[in-house]
């Protein structure tokens, strides 16, 4: 979606489809260049967007968590992407040379982690 300057009405600009099932969260880089999708099919999606075309192109599909990906988020001011799930963890993604690896599983938690917070420390 994005919002006429004349009219202040939002317009639809584009769909992202992959997702076997459906998303659960959604979040937007710092730069606005990419967006990330998670959901019910285990995955975390990562989107790079054509500011040209309004299209956006997948570039990284991460599996490993076991269960439903409850939320993404991207951290404010690092390239990192976090991701928690039903499997009672939270994953940190991270990109070198543009391929997208889990850099740490924090575990611990006694039931599904439905939501996590960054610091801007």
């Amino acid at each position: 979606w994005k919002r006429n300057s004349k009219t202040a009405a939002f317009e639809f600009i584009s769909s992202l489809e992959g997702h076997e099932n459906e998303v659960k969260s959604v979040s937007w880089d710092s730069t606005g260049g990419m967006v990330s999708t998670c959901g019910r099919d285990k995955s975390v999606w990562i989107w790079e967007m054509d500011p040209e075309e309004n299209d956006f192109e997948c570039i990284a599909v991460l599996s490993g968590h076991s269960q439903d990906v409850k939320m993404v988020k991207f951290h404010p001011t690092k390239e990192l992407l976090a991701s928690c799930s039903y499997d009672d963890t939270i994953k940190l993604w991270e990109e070198d040379d543009y391929d997208w690896t889990c850099k740490q599983t924090l575990e611990g938690h006694t039931s599904t982690v439905w939501s996590f917070a960054f610091s801007n420390d």
